[in-house]
């Protein structure tokens, strides 16, 4: 079962704990594929409707890019069941791993260009879509606590 899958279960040694977390690491590293060939695929449908043309080796760099950010958000997301961490320094350390990954592939890929007034106004639409996503996630985490807190109160 998923939430049985968590840090400690690995500090048990046992090789179903590693096998189990390696399949989830797997399923979540494909998850974050899944996701980023969404949006790579409303970019490029984007660039179809402009009827702009994109040289093949721009839009490989591009998916790679992509998908080595889908594959880092969806394993990184351990880190928020990481219990032994209070929700700050969970939130602090996944948003500092996540800068520092973002900004060499942005800027090696050409997603933002290497000059200053990019780079600032890049970290602060960044900082924006991690927020809106950090809040979502914390809404919808939010509300499944509140179902669950109230179908155990019924059962009472």
């Amino acid at each position: 079962m998923y939430h049985d899958l968590t840090w400690h279960s690995l500090s048990r040694s046992s090789y179903g704990g590693i096998a189990k977390m390696a399949s989830e690491i797997f399923k979540r590293v494909m998850l974050g594929f899944g996701c980023s060939a969404i949006i790579l695929l409303a970019v490029l449908t984007g660039l179809m409707m402009k009827d702009a043309v994109v040289p093949a080796k721009i839009l490989w760099w591009n998916l790679l890019g992509s998908m080595f950010m889908g594959a880092y958000f969806g394993a990184a997301s351990f880190i928020f069941e990481y219990d032994r961490w209070s929700p700050l320094k969970q939130l602090v350390i996944h948003f500092m791993m996540s800068i520092a990954l973002f900004f060499p592939i942005a800027i090696g890929v050409g997603w933002i260009p290497p000059a200053p007034l990019p780079i600032i106004l890049g970290c602060l639409m960044f900082i924006v879509t991690y927020s809106i996503f950090w809040l979502g996630f914390r809404y919808y985490f939010t509300k499944q606590a509140e179902a669950l807190n109230a179908s155990v109160q019924k059962e009472r």
